[in-house]
């Protein structure tokens, strides 16, 4: 089991009396990982490439850092590439898919915009038609038959929505598509750091992460392909002129390896259910009327990020009360997610995302300073009202 105490000993930028409920996008470094990066440094002194002593032991770093994410994510080495960004590694994909006109492109609905506003930039350069589709409903599969008969080229997958934590079932999924030979590209961002992916046995063509996401340092998108699309995508001019700076990436590399090595250390099981249980304890607790959740219904599908509106309180101010009253630290927005937008009717929403370092306690105190907020809110709400109705008419 996960012990939370024993973690935030890897994280020193969270000390202190604020309890950090903002862990989605990216999070603090921890410890091991910043040591095999210092490591690194002091060791070699040097750069894979060269004929001296310190870069042949580079090289050696390098490879052997490669050798743990190849079989982290079950994959041969050539079938990943290392890009700078995942709007780079998307863009590759998209080039190697060959969309033809009236082709359908399928967007799973909890995909985030910018990933959507290039597929679309995409599909419209090629004459092709989008259909959003919820992979998550109860009973998706017959409707989804139903569209792939349509002359579907391919399907995009958010894995985990990255404002509602929700999970696609996607060994409900994939058998659908792959049964019909439709290209699937998995987004895997918000799934990598709370979940062991095996990606060759998930049977995906294309997926995609960065390494911030992974309690690594930023700057690296790991972009896997298929043995059936390795031809395709070795063709393209984006991958090419990704290959040549490959290697630039060595850094990013190494330290993605640790931070592999650490989650592993954890158990990746232990940390999806960590989430889980904390997610729990906060929403049991400030669960009633006035407040809305946005998450998976089931717990088999649930992660450890969710969001939130409150009554009429504006999600910015609640962030403003938790942080400068409770030191509790969240984000609030619409997380570039417009199924979030379609859910709160337009509204921007508070997102909380515990993590490993997140002790019950602590999901605890923020799930009683969300009632005590929504009650002190409801009172206000309350007495303005009364106040306006006592108002005499002009």
């Amino acid at each position: 089991m996960l012990d939370p105490y024993k973690v935030r000993e890897d994280f020193p930028s969270i000390a202190g009396d604020y309890i950090f409920m903002n862990n989605a996008d990216s999070t603090g470094i921890p410890i091991p990982v910043l040591e095999k990066i210092l490591a690194y440094y002091n060791e070699v002194k040097s750069r894979p490439g060269s004929e001296s002593t310190p870069s042949h032991r580079a090289l050696e770093l390098y490879m052997e850092a490669r050798d743990t994410i190849f079989k982290h994510l079950g994959v041969a080495e050539d079938n990943i590439v290392f890009s700078s960004s995942n709007f780079q590694s998307l863009t590759v994909i998209l080039q190697s898919i060959g969309l033809k006109n009236n082709d359908i492109f399928l967007v799973s609905s909890n995909a985030q915009g910018k990933a959507v506003n290039l597929i679309k930039e995409y599909v419209t350069m090629n004459k092709g038609r989008i259909e959003y589709f919820d992979f998550g409903t109860e009973g998706f599969e017959e409707k989804l038959k139903t569209i792939i008969k349509k002359g579907v080229k391919a399907a995009f997958i958010n894995h985990v929505c990255g404002a509602t934590g929700t999970i696609i079932p996607l060994e409900k999924v994939i058998p659908i598509l792959k049964d019909k030979g439709i290209i699937t590209i998995l987004d895997t961002t918000y799934s990598i750091q709370r979940m062991r992916l095996n990606l060759q046995k998930m049977m995906v063509d294309y997926a995609y992460f960065k390494s911030g996401n992974m309690f690594s340092i930023e700057g690296t998108s790991v972009l896997y392909f298929s043995d059936d699309r390795a031809n395709s995508i070795k063709k393209t001019q984006g991958y090419l002129l990704i290959k040549r700076g490959e290697e630039e990436k060595h850094i990013d590399t190494v330290a993605l390896a640790a931070a592999i090595r650490y989650l592993d250390s954890l158990g990746f099981e232990d940390v999806l259910n960590h989430e889980r249980t904390l997610v729990d304890e906060i929403t049991s607790i400030a669960g009633e009327d006035g407040i809305s959740f946005y998450q998976s219904a089931s717990k088999d599908y649930k992660t450890g990020v969710f969001s939130i509106t409150m009554n009429n309180l504006p999600s910015n101010l609640l962030q403003i009360i938790l942080e400068d009253q409770f030191h509790i630290i969240a984000e609030s927005g619409n997380f570039d997610s417009p199924l979030l937008l379609q859910k709160t009717g337009g509204r921007s929403a508070l997102r909380l995302s515990p993590t490993i370092f997140n002790t019950i306690e602590e999901a605890r105190k923020v799930g009683e300073k969300l009632a005590e907020i929504r009650e002190s809110w409801r009172e206000k709400t309350v007495e303005k009202k009364a106040s306006e109705e006592e108002q005499p008419p002009e």
